[in-house]
């Protein structure tokens, strides 16, 4: 995809998507963001491309790219293969744990 029109960010998925979903819905899709955003920066600073991360979680690397590029919300599924693939864990935490944990860092 070379027209920029086309390259989407996560920031442009969630603004386009957020004009008409649910506030939990909302949240979905900020929480997935976010975790999509881990995986991008923890693969660009192991050096590795989409390929490699593709061939390590057993899929192809166009469904990295899809992953990273937002054509679509990813299942959580598809999260956990990329994530253990660059040495990553997917926790659940409650938000009361993440707020204390944000204030802590604040």
């Amino acid at each position: 995809m070379n027209n920029n029109e086309n390259f989407r960010t996560w920031s442009n998925f969630k603004e386009e998507k957020l004009d008409y979903k649910s506030e939990n819905e909302k949240k979905v899709i900020s929480e997935m963001a976010k975790l999509v955003v881990q995986i991008v920066h923890r693969r660009k600073s192991l050096g590795l491309t989409q390929a490699q991360v593709a061939e390590k979680a057993g899929m192809t690397q166009a469904q990295v790219a899809r992953l990273e590029n937002s054509s679509s919300i990813p299942t959580i599924e598809t999260v956990m293969k990329v994530a253990l693939a660059l040495g990553m864990s997917v926790g659940l935490t409650s938000l009361d744990e993440q707020s204390a944990a944000l204030m802590a860092h604040a």
